[in-house]
C-alpha cells in the first residue's frame, strides 16, 4: 500500500521519472492494481497521461492493455473513452497476438452499447480464444 501512495504522490506532483523508476520495481499485477485503484479513487486523467508517457518510452502490449482498462472502466464517462480504449486494446493484441487474455478483453467491446467490435469480428475472435 505504501508503494501505491508513493506512486500517487509522484504522479500528482509530476515527478514522472521517479514514478517510472518506482513502476520498474513493481510486478505487472502490482502496477495494474495500483494504477486502477488510483484511477477509481480520483477519476483523474493524469494516470492515463502517465501510462501514455510510459508508452512513449517503451511500447508494450501490457501498457496498451493498462491504458485500455483505465479508459474502459474508471474513465469510461469521458467522451470518446471507449473508442480510445478499443484502440489501445487492438494495439495490445498487435504487440502480442498470442495472448488469450487480451483477446478475451477485446470481446468486452462487443458487449458495450457502442458495440465497437461488431458481432462478426467478435465471433471470429471468440473462436480463436476457444481454440486456445
Amino acid at each position: 500500500m505504501q508503494g501505491k501512495t508513493i506512486l500517487e504522490n509522484f504522479i500528482l506532483s509530476l515527478k514522472l521519472i521517479e514514478a517510472k523508476t518506482l513502476v520498474d520495481g513493481l510486478t505487472k499485477d502490482e502496477f495494474e492494481n495500483y494504477i486502477l485503484d488510483l484511477c477509481y479513487k480520483s477519476e483523474s486523467i493524469i494516470y492515463y497521461s502517465f501510462v501514455l508517457d510510459l508508452l512513449k518510452s517503451r511500447e508494450t502490449a501490457f501498457l496498451h492493455y493498462i491504458a485500455s482498462i483505465i479508459l474502459a472502466h474508471p474513465l469510461c464517462h469521458i467522451e470518446g473513452a471507449y473508442q480510445a480504449a478499443f484502440h489501445h486494446a487492438q494495439k495490445a493484441i498487435n504487440w502480442d497476438e498470442d495472448d488469450v487474455e487480451l483477446k478475451e478483453f477485446l470481446l468486452f467491446f462487443n458487449a458495450i452499447p457502442d458495440k465497437l467490435l461488431n458481432d462478426q469480428e467478435a465471433k471470429i475472435l471468440a473462436e480463436k480464444v476457444l481454440k486456445k
